[in-house]
């Protein structure tokens, strides 16, 4: 019966996001303008309609960095970074939930007992589940496949909350500055300041760390 259950709500809770992402019209929001045309369309609930476009787009596998940066660029501010980051939070351990209540158990099933690398993999997230949630959100942000990955594992769900709680603050931090930086060049005029070059170059720094981090992981060393 579970064989079915599973993979049917897997399958209805896929649709049901795709319906939400239908009736918010997020094809529509991955540019600036569009972002803030629906920002203000709600008024004063403007900032929870972001959160939620944030927390769909997570879940959908939309580039959230790029909603991180518009965050930053219509918020601007403490603001924005408390807005990304309860989205981030929110948004990484939905997924979670569906990947350990979907496909934990067949991926403990068949891997642990046929990969060693996976077996040593699963091992660390069981005796240190918040350092290298921690670490893994630190380095590789709010990648995607990450949330499967942790997911199926055998971490506890505090230890996972907790680590992405910290971990996901550098990246918010980063991409909300970085959008905040573009929204004053484009006033300005000028793209060749401190204020713009540093946090881009930041993110570069972010995402070739994170595919050394991810190398190195697949390869399952010790």
């Amino acid at each position: 019966m579970q064989r079915i259950l599973k993979p049917a709500l897997l399958v209805a809770c896929v649709l049901g996001f795709l319906f939400g992402a239908r009736l918010l019209g997020l094809d529509q929001l991955l540019t600036l303008e569009g972002m803030r045309g629906w920002v203000e369309s709600w008024g004063p609930y403007g900032p929870a309609a972001f959160i939620g476009v944030c927390i769909f787009g997570i879940v959908l596998y939309l580039p959230e960095a790029l909603l991180l940066t518009f965050g930053g660029a219509l918020f601007g501010g403490w603001p924005a970074f408390v807005y990304g980051w309860i989205a981030s939070v929110i948004g990484t351990t939905t997924t979670f939930l569906l990947a350990r209540f979907v496909a934990r158990d067949y991926v403990q099933r068949v891997f642990v007992a046929r990969w060693e690398g996976f077996r040593r993999f699963d091992e660390r997230f069981t005796r240190h589940g918040f350092v290298w949630v921690f670490f893994l959100r630190s380095v590789l942000g709010l990648t995607p496949p990450l949330n499967w990955a942790v997911g199926v594992t055998s971490v506890p769900f505090p230890s996972y909350v907790a680590g992405t709680a910290l971990g996901v603050i550098p990246n918010v931090a980063v991409f909300v500055y970085f959008g905040g930086s573009i929204a004053r060049a484009i006033e300005d005029g000028d793209w060749f300041t401190p204020q713009l070059l540093v946090p881009a170059g930041l993110v570069v720094v972010f995402l070739a760390t994170g595919v050394l981090v991810g190398r190195y992981l697949l390869r399952g060393d010790s």
